[in-house]
């Protein structure tokens, strides 16, 4: 009979953990496959999707993460790693989406960047129509907009492939 009271207790105390309405994992990518895939799938150049207007050459970047989205409408909520990566709107299988201004501290100065989601496809609510095993289609510009480090100007940016598939809710 004492457990009872517990139970409620710790329930009642407990919050509720929202739970994502799709997981997608999406690998970043500059790497040549990658950006053919999603050049054959888009018809944009590989420029465009994995280039980079920044003084010399771009960091070679290959990356998978793990996105979860929750939808209210057709607003959009990204989180990675469980905090709020960016917000958008999902029309149909077109997704756009932007973060907020990141901060990161970097030995040599920080920088203080920000994502944009481009031409991005999502098969989430509905087939798009999508290549097989690919449920997230698009690409990725990291903007850099402030720097204190020598090594990496403000002002331009990043582009890289972004390929995923569902994983569940």
């Amino acid at each position: 009979m004492r457990l009872v009271p517990l139970f409620l207790l710790l329930a009642a105390c407990g919050e509720d953990e929202a739970v994502p309405d799709g997981v997608w994992k999406v690998t970043l990518s500059n790497q040549d496959g990658d950006c053919r895939k999603v050049r054959d799938y888009t018809g944009l150049s590989t420029d465009d999707l994995c280039g980079t207007d920044c003084e010399g050459e771009a960091p070679q970047i290959e990356e998978t993460v793990r996105y979860e989205l929750f939808f209210d409408g057709d607003n959009a909520e990204i989180k990675l790693d469980g905090q709020t990566f960016a917000t958008g709107v999902l029309e149909g299988c077109q997704l756009s989406y932007e973060s907020p201004v990141w901060l990161e501290d970097r030995k040599s100065g920080d920088l203080q960047w920000s994502v944009v989601g481009h031409e991005t496809e999502v098969q989430a609510k509905v087939d798009c129509g999508l290549p097989k095993d690919v449920d997230w289609i698009g690409y990725e510009e990291v903007r850099i907009l402030e720097s204190e480090d020598p090594a990496q100007e403000a002002g331009c940016g990043y582009r890289v492939a972004a390929v995923g598939e569902y994983v569940g809710d």
